[in-house]
């Protein structure tokens, strides 16, 4: 019964996870509430309006290069700006991935016993 609850609840998660990216990646919000095609601002960048961003955003968008001396945006961004949230981000898919490991590895020396 355990197992059955386990292998239930992952696959809930994995269910629950594609669907969101597949949402998530339809249409994505900007600074503005606008819908942007994820597709088209990969293949057009410069089409991207972001003259509507406050604050933070701001910073974040026309400051990028200047301020973290990065070859790109999107690795000033992670790695500087938001390196805290990434760290923790890690922490949580390390866990998830040794909570895997431990769960699968116990499976198998049941099925050896």
């Amino acid at each position: 019964m355990k197992k059955f609850f386990t292998y239930f609840a992952l696959t809930v998660f994995l269910i629950i996870g594609c669907y969101t990216a597949i949402e998530m990646s339809k249409l994505s919000p900007t600074f503005n509430g606008e819908k942007v095609n994820v597709v088209e601002l990969y293949n057009n960048p410069s089409k991207y309006e972001n003259n509507d961003a406050d604050g933070v955003a701001n910073l974040m968008v026309k400051q990028t290069i200047d301020k973290t001396h990065a070859i790109n945006a999107v690795t000033a961004i992670v790695f500087d700006f938001r390196g805290y949230d990434t760290l923790g981000e890690s922490f949580v898919l390390f866990t998830a991935i040794s909570g895997t490991v431990v769960i699968l590895r116990n499976a198998m020396k049941g099925r050896a016993d």
